[in-house]
C-alpha cells in the first residue's frame, strides 16, 4: 500500500472515529443543508440510498467492492440482496462484520488478487476504483460476472490527465475501457455539485486539526521543552509529517474550486449484455 494510500486510509479512519460517522464516503448534499457534521452525516445516507437505488431489478448477489465500515451492504441486505464485502483493510473487516453481522460474508484481498468461483449478478463500487489498478479493473469485473451482469459504482475522475487525484481514472478513458471489456453504459449522473460541500466541512474538520496541533506543539516548546526535543528526537519525522499533512497536503486535497476544475464525481452503471 502507497504512503499516500496510507495517509488517507488513517484520515478516513480518524474522521470514523472522532465524529462517529458510520461511512468513509462523500455524502450527497442537498441545495438546502447548511455544512455541518450532523448533515454531513444525512448526506452519506442519501448517498448510499442513491446508490443502492441503481441495482436493477433482476439482482439477487452483490459484491460490494471497497466495503469500507459496511453502511452500503447494510443496506443491501436489509432490503433482501445476497451481499458479500471486500476490501484489504482487516480494520474494515471488523467493522463490516460489526454492521452486517457476524454472518456476514467479508473477503480480505484487493480486487485484483481476489479468487473465487462465484459468479456476481452486480459489482457495486463506492469511492473504490480509484484504488484498483486500472489495467486489472475490466478484466477482473470480466471475471467476476457473468452475460446479463452488471456494475454500480460511484468516484472521483479526473477530467483530464494531471496530477490531482491522479489515481483516479480519466473519465473518458474509464468509459472507454468499460467499452472495449464489452459493457454498456446503461446510467450517468454527476453529482460533482452535490459532494463539493463535503470538502468545505472537511477544511472545518482542518482548521481545528491545525489548531489543536499547534496548540499541543507551542506548549511543549515553551513548558516541556526537554520532553519536546525527546519528541522531535524519536519522532521528529512522523511530527514533521503530519505538520505536512495539515498544512501542506490536506488544503490542495480539500481545495473545491481546484477539485471542480480538475475532477467530476460521478455514478455509472453499466451493464454486460447478455
Amino acid at each position: 500500500m502507497s504512503k499516500k494510500r496510507d495517509e488517507h486510509d488513517v484520515g478516513l479512519k480518524f474522521l470514523q472515529q472522532a465524529f462517529g460517522l458510520s461511512s468513509l464516503h462523500f455524502g450527497l448534499f442537498t441545495e438546502d443543508q447548511p455544512y455541518n457534521l450532523e448533515n454531513l452525516r444525512k448526506a452519506q445516507v442519501n448517498y448510499t440510498s442513491t446508490l443502492v437505488s441503481l441495482v436493477p431489478d433482476g439482482v439477487k448477489t452483490v459484491l460490494d467492492v471497497g466495503s469500507g465500515l459496511g453502511d452500503i451492504s447494510k443496506v443491501l441486505i436489509d432490503r433482501g440482496y445476497k451481499v458479500e464485502g471486500l476490501s484489504p483493510d482487516a480494520y474494515h473487516g471488523e467493522k463490516y462484520l460489526e454492521s452486517c453481522g457476524k454472518d456476514a460474508v467479508f473477503h480480505l484481498s484487493k480486487f485484483e488478487d481476489f479468487r473465487t468461483d462465484t459468479r456476481y449478478d452486480c459489482l457495486l463500487f463506492g469511492e473504490s476504483p480509484q484504488y484498483i489498478d486500472k489495467d486489472a479493473y475490466f478484466p477482473k469485473c470480466l471475471e467476476l460476472t457473468n452475460p446479463g451482469s452488471c456494475i454500480v459504482l460511484a468516484d472521483f475522475f479526473q477530467k483530464h490527465p494531471g496530477d490531482v487525484y491522479p489515481k483516479c481514472f480519466v473519465e473518458s478513458d474509464f468509459v472507454a475501457r468499460a467499452e472495449k471489456a464489452g459493457f454498456r453504459v446503461d446510467y450517468h449522473r454527476d453529482i460533482t455539485k452535490e459532494v463539493l460541500p463535503n470538502l468545505e466541512v472537511a477544511r472545518l474538520f482542518l482548521a481545528y486539526g491545525q489548531k489543536l496541533f499547534a496548540f499541543i506543539t507551542d506548549t511543549l516548546k515553551r513548558r516541556k521543552r526537554f520532553l519536546w526535543f525527546l519528541a522531535n528526537l524519536f519522532y521528529g519525522r512522523r511530527i514533521r509529517r503530519v505538520h505536512q499533512i495539515l498544512h501542506e497536503n490536506s488544503p490542495k486535497w480539500l481545495d473545491s474550486a481546484r477539485f471542480e476544475e480538475n475532477m467530476r464525481y460521478a455514478m455509472y452503471r453499466l451493464v454486460r449484455p447478455a
